[in-house]
């Protein structure tokens, strides 16, 4: 046992007993000089007060319609996006709110500063909670911005599932939107699903107020003179997809046509391939479908720098109070079990003890919900004993059934038709992970991963989950990780953190992260210390963002990762569509696959850190 006393000095005793009272003396206690800690520099700076944002969240009891939701629905956002919003060529920032507030826009001014950027049309957004951002220019070049909103805490409103803005100069213009619909929104993302350089938009359904845990229907939308226009046979597919709480479009057979990744709660990551503008599910041919979790979020990126996008998802982690049970699997009963055509659920694990599946809550909970429960258990201890089968009796034949297998946090390294799964460190178990943004952070050539954390709104009788403030990743290139301290990466976020995206903000060749928070500030962090990279702009005939696109550097004799622009990702957040590529060494060309399947090669010009390429590969340096 080592002994620090209150001056300072130190005592170490040895040979001690368990199942012993010892009382110690100060005698003979040294002054010993602590070795000194090397000095780090971290990755990033705070730069959180050019923003000075705070997002607002009204209270809602989600318990009154549904008491025995595992958590609140009413909290999950806000989301963020960088996009260029005025087509000045910088990235502006928009940061969704909650019911009654108001959306942070805010305009870049190119020298590294921020400027709130009013509007009355930002404010009619938020008739209820927003969700995801995103954002892409139109083959017409105006640019589509569309901003989801919830519907979850007035669900007979008439608040459309996605509203829609486009700009004229620095004037917001309403746009034609999408019309409620039964389900809350949730993940929206655009990809160029056809590979026609127009762009699709991926609408999922989060939940149905009220009718938690029934499956939501998703949908997929053209769109014809600005307007969008429901895609009837793609929706088909998607169709009671489940509870998505993550969406992507990403390219992961390299075909030039993106398939569309989804994260889904109580359910698999599930994967749409696209078949030249046909979307069909082969989440079980992938080998994914025994990968069920109470999944959050979802993005790709190359990790292992082998040329395909890989797939890693957030899912609720290690450190909650599904862990008492820590073998799971862990169940979800839900059906009309009062006959008063209302949702009602119970949450069950198999008791190892027992060897039944039993409830996690008690009497006094579960028969609040379901007074029947007290008449059917005269005694807690009955009721302790009791199976679900047992004490949902004859209801349990109609009851649905979910099950979830793992609670992790994965990476799924493309293997070329299949997927190997491998949990990421055990820093990124601590806590739920929701944002998640991938970028080369220190600029060494390798992709990092960057988890933003936490979850408050949990049940009554559970304690938050806080263990978390943000998490840095660093990438080996190989498919590992390892966890980077917060004093080392300068990131610490102590709340409820949501959305995450990246973005070279003031124009240095190094990427910076922003994170939003539920209820709380809106962090802003500069990176200070990586390599800085090369910036790069696509332009398809100058009309398009090129949003699917995939760009590898080439260094001699070997290649750097593979690189997508994409719009929507992660968690209702989207990254620049100009991202950084790496310069760990001088880089001799760029290689871009566009939309459709057409490929490029580029040479870079020597000192270039700030280019746009166009469809026939003609390079134009900006910086």
């Amino acid at each position: 046992m080592k002994v620090t006393w209150r001056n300072g000095t130190h005592s170490v005793f040895a040979g001690l007993q368990p199942n012993h009272a010892y009382e110690l003396d100060q005698t003979g206690a040294a002054r010993t000089q602590p070795p000194a800690k090397p000095v780090v520099k971290p990755w990033f700076e705070d730069a959180s007060a050019l923003l000075g944002h705070k997002h607002a969240e009204m209270d809602f009891d989600d318990f009154q319609r549904q008491p025995l939701l595992p958590k609140k629905f009413s909290q999950l956002g806000p989301g963020v996006a960088w996009c260029d919003l005025d087509g000045d060529g910088l990235d502006d920032l928009v940061v969704g709110s909650g019911k009654g507030g108001k959306p942070g826009v805010f305009h870049n001014n190119g020298a590294g500063r921020f400027e709130a950027w009013p509007d009355a049309a930002w404010d009619k957004l938020a008739e209820d909670d927003l969700t995801s951002i995103v954002a892409a220019k139109q083959r017409d070049r105006s640019t589509m911005n569309m901003v989801g909103s919830a519907g979850y805490e007035s669900p007979d409103s008439r608040t459309p599932a996605a509203a829609q803005f486009t700009m004229e100069g620095r004037k917001v213009i309403a746009a034609p939107g999408i019309p409620s619909n039964a389900a809350s929104t949730g993940p929206m993302a655009l990809g160029d699903v056809r590979g026609d350089g127009s762009l699709e938009l991926f609408l999922g359904g989060r939940m149905i107020p009220g009718r938690y845990p029934e499956a939501a229907s998703s949908l997929l939308f053209s769109f014809h003179d600005k307007a969008p226009v429901l895609d009837a046979e793609s929706s088909r597919a998607l169709e009671k997809i489940g509870l998505v709480s993550g969406a992507i479009f990403s390219d992961l057979d390299g075909d030039g046509f993106p398939e569309l990744i989804l994260a889904c709660e109580w359910g698999p990551v599930r994967v749409f391939q696209n078949e030249r503008g046909k979307l069909r599910e082969v989440t079980a041919a992938l080998g994914l479908d025994k990968w069920a979790g109470l999944w959050n979020s979802v993005t790709t990126g190359d990790f292992d720098g082998d040329g395909r996008m890989d797939i890693v998802a957030g899912n609720w982690g290690q450190n909650s109070f599904y862990n008492r049970a820590p073998a799971g699997p862990w169940l979800l009963y839900y059906g009309d079990f009062n006959g008063d055509g209302k949702v009602n659920l119970l949450e069950a694990y198999p008791d190892a003890s027992l060897k039944i599946d039993v409830p996690w809550r008690d009497m006094a909970l579960v028969g609040t919900a379901m007074p029947w429960v007290r008449e059917r258990f005269t005694t807690h201890k009955a009721y302790a004993l009791a199976s679900v089968g047992d004490i949902l009796g004859d209801r349990l034949r109609g009851a649905g059934e979910l099950k979830a297998t793992t609670l992790s946090s994965i990476i799924f390294l493309n293997r070329g038709g299949s997927f190997e799964a491998s949990p990421l460190p055990a820093q990124a178990q601590w806590a739920p992970a929701m944002g998640l943004a991938v970028g080369d952070a220190d600029g060494d050539g390798h992709e990092d991963l960057f988890l933003s954390q936490n979850f408050f709104s949990v049940r009554p009788e559970d304690d938050r989950l806080d263990a978390g403030r943000g998490l840095w990743l660093r990438g080996d290139g190989m498919g590992r990780f390892v966890a980077v301290p917060g004093e080392e990466s300068g990131v610490k976020v102590y709340g409820e953190q949501r959305g995450a995206a990246l973005a070279d903000y003031d124009g240095d060749g190094r990427v910076d992260l922003v994170v939003t928070q539920n209820g709380a500030e809106t962090k802003l962090y500069r990176n200070i210390t990586a390599r800085p990279g090369l910036r790069v702009k696509l332009e398809s005939a100058g009309k398009t963002d090129a949003v699917g696109a995939q760009l590898r550097l080439v260094f001699g004799n070997h290649k750097g990762p593979l690189r997508e622009v994409r719009a929507g990702g992660g968690y209702w957040s989207q990254d620049s569509l100009s991202p950084v590529l790496s310069l760990p060494e001088l880089a001799t060309q760029l290689e871009v696959r566009w939309p459709g399947g057409k490929t490029t090669t580029s040479s870079i010009p020597q000192g270039a850190h700030d280019v746009v390429v166009d469809t026939d590969g003609k390079v134009t340096v900006r910086r």
